[in-house]
């Protein structure tokens, strides 16, 4: 193949294009997530309920800024909208065998110490 043919090759990945843009702003977004827990975890600035809650979503949201700046996923192309359905299958498997096993391992403390 020449390089004029590959050139105009059609991109079947389904990833976004690479900018710097795209990996500074992830990157700059991830420090900030982090920093807020951080921060509020050090300073105790709330209860500690409300503290877990405030680490988890920023982990979920911190999950798909990297998601989606640094693995470029997207749903623009037919097999980028593949890549997100084998995504969110693989995530729906992930919450029914954890939380599976949390509400069996909830039930045996449960029945055994009662």
């Amino acid at each position: 193949m020449t390089a004029h043919a590959t050139s105009h090759k059609k991109d079947t990945t389904g990833l976004s294009p690479k900018t710097f843009g795209t990996y500074a702003f992830g990157f700059v977004l991830c420090l900030i997530l982090t920093a807020i827990p951080f921060y509020m975890v050090m300073q105790q600035s709330a209860s500690k309920l409300t503290l877990v809650g405030i680490i988890m979503t920023t982990a979920v949201i911190q999950f798909f800024v990297q998601v989606v700046c640094f693995l470029r996923l997207n749903h623009h192309s037919k097999q980028g909208q593949l890549n997100t359905l084998a995504l969110a299958f693989t995530a729906t498997v992930l919450v029914v065998i954890i939380g599976g096993s949390m509400w069996i391992m909830t039930n045996l403390d449960y029945f055994m110490m009662h």
